[in-house]
């Protein structure tokens, strides 16, 4: 029986930049461009799960059929 492994809701900046590939710098321009839409818990700035998927849906959309191949 194999175990399932729970999907994430949210990440953490550094573990957002791991399950995006999007570099370091990327993503705190996109947050602070207010292209990737992020909250605080106590001091940590948190992504969530959504707002990383809508992220990829509007940059797949934005992208030219010679940007996709």
């Amino acid at each position: 029986m194999s175990k399932q492994i729970p999907t994430k809701l949210i990440y953490t900046v550094a573990e957002a930049q791991a399950a995006t590939g999007f570099p370091h710098s990327r993503l705190y321009e996109l947050i602070r461009d207010g292209a990737l839409v992020t909250f605080k818990v106590g001091r940590r700035r948190m992504i969530s799960a959504r707002a990383v998927n809508d992220l990829i849906t509007r940059l797949e959309r934005a992208a030219t059929p010679k940007d996709a191949a």
